[in-house]
């Protein structure tokens, strides 16, 4: 019998060939990288399963060691899965969790808690600028061990904090639009065609294809337009009420069947992101479209299930409809980038395009199109070459 995996920190258990159960848990990283596990053998399944759990609740309760000697990994896990998953969304935890598994436990997740300096942290900063990572990976990596240790303060645990001193070099903001991607107006007119494709007889290429277009003219996120109720959009005031969402996250409470699933969030990435938004024409007749196709559903988008679409699928149709299109595929979020660049383009100012986004701070919405920006500031100015 092979192993039976389980979810990210709750270990596994499984059936040698010569019949004893064994039962493994990950306690910590080595120096090498290779992970350092606690294993227990028994006759049978109920046994080992019984010493597992007795190590993990003392093992979270005590870190395996003293504080002092415990690792950064261990200790940034322990206050993760204890303190943190209850203060945060589900896709939050997932993504601080993910940082903790490849950045944080990979480069500094051995070094003994009472070992760790500024310095460590400062290197391990630099070593992420080195390697290439985001800006946004690299700051919640900061986060995260900042947040750690302010905890452990409060509770007594450490002395100090040894995040404080540690700079994030500025150097590393240059990156904030390197992946952005925003269609040309021909490029526009092209996508717009092909989403709203119908064959002879009627029906729609695309059952999603509206969508693309309520997405260009609205810069709605993916996942706000997936949980979009027919009940917040109203047509005669032409607006779209935004206060919820779906994310794709991991499974905790019963991962043996099914890993990841879709959870409908009755509020949005961030409170500025709960925001009324304006519908132009377009806008309008698409959602008409969207209408015929789910009459009978709340939701704005339905599959032929009767389900809301996996935010993968959707991103699968766009990449299919750039194709055809000639063009080269990108995800779907970059009609948001084209829908702020359009908006740049008539001269709307920075705050208001960062208020249509539902950016959490306008700060966010001029580094990520502070290109676009400056070419505005330089029409502006070449106007003066006309009087």
């Amino acid at each position: 019998m092979g192993k039976k995996i389980r979810d990210k920190g709750e270990g596994s258990v499984f059936q040698r060939k010569d019949g004893k159960w064994i039962a493994e848990f990950r306690i910590g990283t080595q120096a090498n990288g290779r992970p350092k596990i606690k294993s227990f053998a028994g006759k049978t399944e109920q046994e080992v399963k019984r010493r597992l759990k007795v190590f993990k609740t003392d093992f979270i309760k005590n870190g395996y060691t003293s504080v002092k000697k415990i690792s950064v990994e261990n200790y940034v896990r322990n206050w993760l899965y204890t303190i943190q998953i209850h203060d945060i969304k589900p896709k939050t935890f997932d993504r601080n969790e993910c940082v903790l598994r490849h950045q944080i436990s990979k480069y500094i997740g051995y070094i003994q808690l009472a070992s760790l300096a500024t310095d460590d942290i400062q290197i391990f900063i630099n070593t992420l600028v080195e390697k290439g990572y985001s800006y946004s990976t690299i700051r919640r990596a900061y986060e995260i061990l900042n947040g750690c240790f302010k905890c452990g303060l409060k509770k007594e645990e450490i002395e100090k904090n040894p995040c404080v001193g540690v700079v994030l070099p500025k150097n590393i903001k240059v990156n904030y639009n390197k992946k952005m991607k925003f269609f040309t107006d021909q490029q526009i007119e092209k996508i717009v065609s092909e989403s709203t494709y119908r064959y002879q007889n009627g029906n729609l290429r695309y059952r999603f294809g509206y969508a693309v277009v309520v997405l260009l003219y609205t810069g709605m996120r993916i996942s706000e337009l997936i949980g979009l109720k027919w009940e917040f959009v109203n047509f005669e005031e032409k607006t779209i009420k935004i206060e919820r969402n779906v994310v794709y996250v991991r499974n905790r409470v019963d991962p043996e069947n099914k890993k990841f699933y879709l959870l409908e969030q009755n509020s949005t990435k961030s409170a500025a992101g709960e925001r009324v938004v304006y519908i132009n024409k377009k806008v309008s007749e698409a959602l008409q479209e969207l209408k015929k196709i789910n009459s009978s559903s709340d939701y704005v988008m339905n599959n032929t299930k009767d389900k809301i679409p996996h935010p993968q699928n959707m991103d699968d149709m766009f990449r299919r409809i750039l194709k055809r299109c000639d063009i080269t595929p990108c995800g779907v979020h970059a009609l948001r980038h084209t829908f702020a660049s359009m908006l740049f383009k008539k001269g709307v100012d920075v705050k208001t395009v960062s208020e249509l986004l539902g950016h959490s701070d306008v700060s966010i919405t001029y580094n990520t199109y502070i290109h676009l920006i400056k070419e505005q500031k330089q029409q502006a100015v070449a106007l003066l070459d006309e009087l």
